[in-house]
């Protein structure tokens, strides 16, 4: 992994990837191609990307992000779970977690909790938890979230139960866990 553009640029032979410009042929090719395989492999190609924050930019500027939200509404898991891990491994820088909220992707998160499947629903919840911020709160911890997380901490997959218990403790009031209980039954 690179944290800098400039140690990229020492590790690139000459003849080697243009980033920005290999970004901008994964969202064409994802968003030309009728192969669902070959949008799997793009997919999981840009969520990987999205792992090094040297590619953040690019990745704003090639709009990767709206194409991870978009998918998070696909009918195939498979484009789902990369969708959410590419949300995930992008979340922690600030631009990125301004650009998904402002973008709608709470709920198009929050969503997919329901699922049944163990990887989309730990990439969601913590996307979830670093999107987290006071003055959202009421956005992510409501009494549907809350409600997931009450179900999810009792799952038999022991991350699964961890990372819900996590935001049940480290997120939720007793009030907000009530509230979920009144309003899920």
């Amino acid at each position: 992994m690179f944290h800098k553009p400039q140690d990229l640029l020492k590790r690139t032979p000459p003849d080697g990837i243009n980033r920005p410009e290999f970004l901008k042929q994964l969202v064409q090719e994802f968003r030309k191609t009728n192969s669902a395989e070959s949008k799997l492999q793009v997919l999981a190609n840009l969520a990987n990307f999205a792992y090094d924050p040297v590619n953040y930019q690019h990745i704003r500027t090639q709009k990767v992000i709206d194409l991870f939200l978009e998918q998070l509404a696909s009918d195939n898991n498979k484009l789902i779970e990369f969708a959410a891990a590419g949300l995930c491994n992008l979340v922690n820088d600030p631009v990125n977690k301004d650009y998904i909220i402002g973008n709608g992707g709470i709920q198009k998160i929050e969503k997919n909790l329901s699922l049944d499947d163990d990887n989309i629903i730990l990439s969601c919840i913590t996307t979830l938890m670093y999107l987290y911020a006071p003055e959202i709160k009421t956005d992510i911890v409501n009494p549907s979230t809350v409600g997931y997380m009450l179900l999810h901490a009792q799952s038999e997959n022991p991350k699964l139960k961890n990372v819900a218990k996590i935001f049940l403790t480290d997120f939720c009031t007793e009030h907000d866990i009530q509230t979920a209980v009144t309003f899920n039954t």
